[in-house]
Protein backbone atom coordinates (compact mmCIF):
# COMPACT_ATOMS: atom_id res chain seq x y z
CA UNK A 1 0.00 0.00 0.00
CA UNK A 2 1.22 3.80 -0.32
CA UNK A 3 1.26 6.43 1.52
CA UNK A 4 1.10 10.15 0.32
CA UNK A 5 1.43 13.09 1.73
CA UNK A 6 1.15 16.50 0.60
CA UNK A 7 3.93 19.30 2.15
CA UNK A 8 2.22 23.52 1.30
CA UNK A 9 4.76 25.77 0.74
CA UNK A 10 4.02 29.45 0.69
CA UNK A 11 5.72 32.16 -1.72
CA UNK A 12 7.45 34.46 0.19
CA UNK A 13 8.45 38.24 -0.40
CA UNK A 14 12.46 38.51 -2.09
CA UNK A 15 12.76 41.45 -3.16
CA UNK A 16 12.24 43.38 -6.47
CA UNK A 17 12.30 41.79 -10.14
CA UNK A 18 13.24 43.56 -13.14
CA UNK A 19 10.37 44.95 -15.15
CA UNK A 20 7.88 43.20 -13.21
CA UNK A 21 7.43 44.59 -9.66
CA UNK A 22 8.01 42.75 -6.33
CA UNK A 23 9.56 38.89 -6.73
CA UNK A 24 8.23 36.01 -4.44
CA UNK A 25 9.99 32.58 -4.32
CA UNK A 26 9.85 29.30 -2.63
CA UNK A 27 12.40 29.69 -0.24
CA UNK A 28 13.45 26.33 1.47
CA UNK A 29 11.51 23.66 -1.02
CA UNK A 30 14.95 22.01 -1.92
CA UNK A 31 16.14 21.23 1.41
CA UNK A 32 12.39 20.02 1.75
CA UNK A 33 12.47 17.63 -0.96
CA UNK A 34 15.95 16.76 -0.24
CA UNK A 35 15.15 15.72 3.74
CA UNK A 36 11.75 13.53 2.70
CA UNK A 37 13.74 11.57 -0.17
CA UNK A 38 16.58 10.85 2.78
CA UNK A 39 13.74 9.59 5.13
CA UNK A 40 12.50 7.05 1.93
CA UNK A 41 10.20 9.40 0.59
CA UNK A 42 9.57 9.69 -3.02
CA UNK A 43 9.23 13.12 -4.61
CA UNK A 44 5.82 13.17 -6.94
CA UNK A 45 5.44 16.66 -7.86
CA UNK A 46 3.71 19.90 -7.18
CA UNK A 47 -0.04 20.98 -7.25
CA UNK A 48 -0.56 24.55 -7.27
CA UNK A 49 -3.18 25.78 -4.78
CA UNK A 50 -3.45 29.53 -4.65
CA UNK A 51 -2.29 32.11 -7.04
CA UNK A 52 -1.68 36.18 -6.79
CA UNK A 53 -4.23 38.40 -8.56
CA UNK A 54 -1.05 39.05 -11.28
CA UNK A 55 -0.54 35.02 -12.03
CA UNK A 56 1.84 34.33 -10.01
CA UNK A 57 1.85 31.03 -7.69
CA UNK A 58 1.41 31.94 -3.70
CA UNK A 59 0.77 28.53 -2.37
CA UNK A 60 2.29 25.14 -3.82
CA UNK A 61 1.42 21.49 -2.13
CA UNK A 62 4.69 19.19 -2.81
CA UNK A 63 3.36 15.53 -3.20
CA UNK A 64 5.60 12.64 -1.80
CA UNK A 65 4.51 8.98 -1.78
CA UNK A 66 6.42 6.07 0.41
CA UNK A 67 5.24 2.36 0.60
CA UNK A 68 4.29 1.42 3.91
Amino acid sequence: MKKVEFVQVVSEFSGLGLGRGNRYEFMGVEEIIRQRILDGWQYNGYVPLTTRGTGELETISLIFQKDE
